[in-house]
């Protein structure tokens, strides 16, 4: 699977979901018009949850992060609520005043 063709899911500074692309759509069943505004937490499986908010919480800049550019093995949910195990690859970037974060995922079959 090529970068370009990775699902990718990227989030605001609030942590709500923004833009998916096709390959998210079709890998994991998510509609855009479905999810866009909802919180992570959508795809995110239970045990990551407050991992999650901590992590979101605490972050300052990528420099200082143990999560963005770093390989993480988690899981994500679909739609049907199967837990995909995958890949994930954070990125983040700076619009203005406010940060919006990005994750590249690569199903583990």
């Amino acid at each position: 699977m090529s970068a370009e063709t990775k699902p990718f899911i990227m989030v605001d500074n609030l942590g709500l979901i923004v833009e998916i692309n096709e390959e998210f759509r079709s890998y994991f069943g998510w509609n855009l018009i479905d999810i866009q505004g909802k919180t992570l937490d959508l795809v995110l499986p239970e045990v990551y949850r407050m991992s999650h908010h901590l992590a979101f919480s605490n972050f300052d800049s990528p420099e200082n992060s143990k999560v963005v550019g770093h390989p993480l093995k988690l899981k994500a949910l679909c739609a049907d609520g199967k837990e995909i195990n995958s890949e994930h690859y954070i990125v983040a970037e700076k619009q203005g005043d406010n940060w919006f974060f990005g994750a590249h995922l690569t199903p583990i079959e």
